[in-house]
């Protein structure tokens, strides 16, 4: 590879002692090239992409300023600059780790988007993100740069995880007749909203806890819904089950989905970003169900997590509709506690906990 000689200046010297003092891996985004699209639409998704690399916390980005001034300095010509070799040269003059660079392009309604991540010191294609979208770019601003970030910040060796038509788009319907969003996320597909049915697969009534508590010694499938009162917008939050009607042999899922095991919860996450940021990522944006402050919640995924709130397995009282929601895996974790991931309004992260199998908690459906 013939490399330009480069010369020091101030901007690039300031750069060098600032890159050795942050742990994270330091790199550079150069502006995707554009295909069916403006150069202005472009460059707006591309600085999304920066802020969605910046919040998975592993790296330390370039600043387009400081970049753009650095590629003035040493007149090095971005026309043309598409190549793997042309990236790591703008890496080295950079002196960034890795260095992403991609394109955007539009056919008909569909958008495709491709990012690349090169090592700058050996020249290696470290990782590759592909995400395929059909519909507005607003909501392509929203989602896909999250899903690329995510891919790229994934510490396992990804080529590619194709999303076709993310977000809402097909439904599922429960025996009760009730009909469900649904959301493509990476390679899983997941109710967009939470369960309410009321029979199991087979027709069988799930029996309801509306004058008494689930009760400490209770065993048996049974739901409710939050302060036992149907105007409490079951519609929007669901019902709230305790484990036991998880793991029923008839099922609560409909045909062709179940409830997600704890290593299923934690593969969406993890493309996610990982247990800090996924949150975020998952819950709804703004307040109109969330408490203030809803931290970080920019619904990037489309899964739309609302705070439902839970039920005490002991008193029977319910909490925290509007600040948190609850949702059961089937991952049995002893004899009486099963996994369970909770977040809360308050934070980004969703954590994982192991709740009493009374307790009431909502359920989200996986496709099998």
């Amino acid at each position: 590879m013939n490399l330009r000689v480069i010369k020091i200046v101030p901007a690039l010297l300031l750069l060098i002692l600032y890159s050795g003092s942050f742990a994270q891996t330091q790199i550079a985004v150069v502006e995707f090239n554009s295909q069916g699209i403006s150069q202005n639409e472009a460059r707006v998704l591309t600085d999304r992409l920066m802020v969605e690399l910046h919040r998975t916390n592993k790296f330390k980005l370039l600043e387009r300023e400081m970049l753009s001034a650095i590629i003035e300095e040493q007149k090095f010509q971005m026309s043309g600059c598409t190549s793997d070799e042309c990236l790591v040269e703008l890496g080295q003059i950079a002196n960034v780790e890795e260095i992403v660079g991609g394109s955007i392009s539009k056919m008909g309604k569909v958008y495709s988007v491709t990012a690349r991540l090169i090592s700058v010191e050996t020249g290696e294609l470290i990782r590759t993100g592909i995400y395929d979208y059909e519909g507005d770019i607003g909501n392509l601003i929203k989602t896909g740069m999250a899903q690329i970030a995510a891919q790229l910040a994934s510490n396992e060796v990804i080529l590619s995880i194709p999303l076709t038509k993310p977000g809402k788009q097909e439904t599922v319907t429960d025996i009760d007749g009730n009909v469900y969003a649904t959301v493509r996320i990476g390679e899983q597909v997941w109710m967009g909203e939470n369960l309410k049915v009321t029979q199991f697969r087979d027709g069988t009534p799930i029996p309801t806890s509306i004058k008494r508590a689930f009760g400490a010694t209770i065993s048996k499938g049974i739901y409710c819904i939050y302060n036992n009162d149907a105007s409490n917008e079951s519609e929007t939050y669901g019902a709230l089950y305790n484990w036991y009607a998880v793991l029923d042999a008839r099922n609560i899922a409909p045909e062709g989905w179940h409830v997600p095991s704890d290593v299923e919860w934690q593969s969406l996450i993890d493309f996610l970003g990982g247990d800090d940021v996924a949150g975020g990522k998952l819950k709804e944006s703004g307040i109109k169900h969330w408490d203030r402050p809803n931290s970080g919640a920019d619904n990037s995924s489309s899964f739309a997590a609302l705070p439902s709130g839970y039920r005490n397995y002991g008193n029977g009282i319910y909490y925290n509709l509007g600040s948190s929601s609850y949702f059961w895996s089937t991952t049995e974790y002893d004899n009486t506690s099963a996994w369970c991931r909770d977040l809360r309004g308050n934070d980004t992260k969703i954590l994982r906990d192991v709740g009493n199998k009374n307790y009431g908690f909502a359920i989200r459906c996986i496709k099998d």
